[in-house]
């Protein structure tokens, strides 16, 4: 895997150069071929995860709270909580006496972090984690998720900020365990921020907090009429849509079990590596949820066409049945909006896409409109004469948002959950059918992803299995903001894409 920005860059653009010679030479690349640059493109993508969470949860630079002393020292609250929970699903195991010198130290480094939690600790903290967001969108303004960076980190520090002001009256107060409440709230505000620099599709979306569930919002407004002035006449106006939208949220969780035979010193050693994983595989749901979910049930369902998908069916159909996702808009509910390609990838695919956004491929900044592809369908857009890479407008572009190409002056991102599927578009329950590709093409300002409840982080104990396991969980919701879904056509897919396994 690349260990800094320059590899990154080398990576893509050596995997560009191999395919275009094929290409020049007239030979196909190997089966085995096209997964080793497959590969080589997922590690990239993975290696940007990786980069953005460093460099926003680095002591120094993010401002977060730590444990300043004692055995924990250098643990955040969430890595605190993370050996906590763990050492808890041990007492509720083999009871009180477990309670040893080490609950004792866990104890004395949370006193550590309250001591720090003042107002004006908090604040700052919260004003530097923003600053930091929008420093990095300042440097990449023409980078698709630049400035939905920004926007959402204002958002999350804003509710935040409203959690902060419901816990003042205890912090005031002289009850004893005045404040010990925004420790887990520490904890829940670090993995959200992971997850939101991991995540592809997320933060190419804006977001939308759900006071209620379910919420209504405006649906966007229509335009209005101008007339000429004129002296002594009063204006004539127009009377503007007031359809609404409605954000119901839907419950998703994550889990990571850890076995009761993991030795002190190794839980601690693991506890940053744990917070990765964690947030790692929030992300991924988050990025299928809200690209693929599908509220049909049956046989016809976009995720397991002609397999009986239900509620109880294990696997992806407990939470891709929540609400409708990007995809379903174009493949289900407005159909007029998808294209199937029935054949090999050619640069007007991607035209025809924005074709069929009409107004909507006219994006008002850079990031606005996107294409979104998975990993196969990116390799083949690689060897397009229209496609620009990374190196022609900078690393940080990709750095924060995942791109990695540019066709048309429109950012493709690169999905590992937009998958593979069978000639009609969709997940075939029989996954050898799933053999062709496909790409999604949307406005982003049409839609809205809502949260009822941004984060919980919990330990669950199972006995039965000796183990623990640490849960994330959040209710999301996700609309778009026609008001009208069939007859919308801010989002498009094409369909079909042969020859890219």
């Amino acid at each position: 895997m690349p260990t800094s920005i320059d590899e990154y860059i080398k990576t893509v653009e050596d995997v560009k150069k191999f395919l275009l010679d094929k290409q020049e030479a007239g030979v196909k690349p190997l089966h085995e071929e096209m997964q080793k640059m497959a590969a080589a493109l997922l590690d990239v993508q993975k290696g940007m995860e990786e980069y953005k969470r460093s460099k926003l949860t680095k002591m120094d630079d993010f401002g977060r709270l730590y444990v300043t002393s004692g055995r924990f020292g250098g643990l955040s609250p969430l890595e605190l909580g993370i050996v906590k929970h763990i050492f808890q699903g041990r007492i509720q195991r083999n009871g009180p006496r477990v309670r040893s010198e080490t609950w004792e130290q866990i104890a004395e480094a949370e006193k550590n972090l309250r001591a720090q939690m003042t107002f004006e600790t908090i604040e700052n903290w919260t004003e530097r984690s923003l600053r930091m967001g929008m420093v990095m969108s300042q440097r990449n303004m023409d980078s698709p998720g630049g400035m939905k960076l920004r926007e959402s980190l204002q958002a999350w520090r804003n509710d935040f900020f409203r959690q902060i002001n419901q816990m003042n009256r205890a912090m005031d107060s002289t009850s004893a365990g005045a404040g010990d409440e925004l420790v887990p709230t520490f904890e829940a505000a670090e993995v959200w921020m992971d997850v939101n620099q991991i995540t592809q599709v997320l933060p190419n979306l804006r977001q939308q907090p759900m006071p209620t569930n379910p919420f209504t919002i405006p649906a966007q407004f229509g335009n209005t009429n101008w007339y000429p002035t004129v002296e002594n006449i009063q204006g004539l106006t127009t009377d503007l849509a007031t359809a609404l939208t409605t954000l119901t949220a839907y419950g998703l969780k994550t889990g990571v079990p850890f076995s009761d035979e993991l030795e002190e010193d190794a839980i601690i050693a693991m506890a940053a590596e744990l917070r990765s994983t964690l947030a790692r595989n929030a992300a991924q749901v988050i990025d299928d949820v809200l690209l693929n979910a599908d509220t049909t049930t049956g046989t016809t369902n976009l995720n397991f066409d002609g397999g009986n998908i239900t509620t109880s069916l294990a696997g992806k159909a407990q939470y891709l049945l929540g609400f409708n996702g990007l995809v379903t808009l174009p493949m289900v509910t407005n159909t007029a909006q998808r294209i199937r390609v029935a054949g090999a990838l050619a640069n007007t695919t991607y035209n025809n896409l924005l074709i069929r956004l009409g107004k909507y491929a006219a994006p008002s900044q850079r990031g606005d409109v996107l294409f979104f592809a998975p990993v196969n369908v990116v390799l083949k857009t690689l060897q397009l004469s229209q496609v620009e890479t990374i190196e022609k407008y900078g690393p940080r572009a990709t750095i924060v948002s995942g791109e990695i190409t540019s066709i048309y002056g429109t950012p493709l991102i690169m999905s590992a959950e937009l998958g593979l599927v069978d000639t009609t578009g969709r997940v075939r329950s029989a996954s050898s059918n799933n053999t062709t590709g496909r790409i999604l093409g949307l406005n982003t300002t049409q839609w809205r992803v809502g949260f009822r409840r941004s984060i919980t982080f919990e330990p669950d104990r199972e006995p039965g299995k000796s183990q623990t396991t640490l849960y994330v969980s959040f209710r999301i919701a996700l609309t778009e903001r026609s008001g009208t879904a069939s007859g919308a056509t801010h989002t498009a897919v094409a369909y079909d894409i042969s020859s890219v396994t």
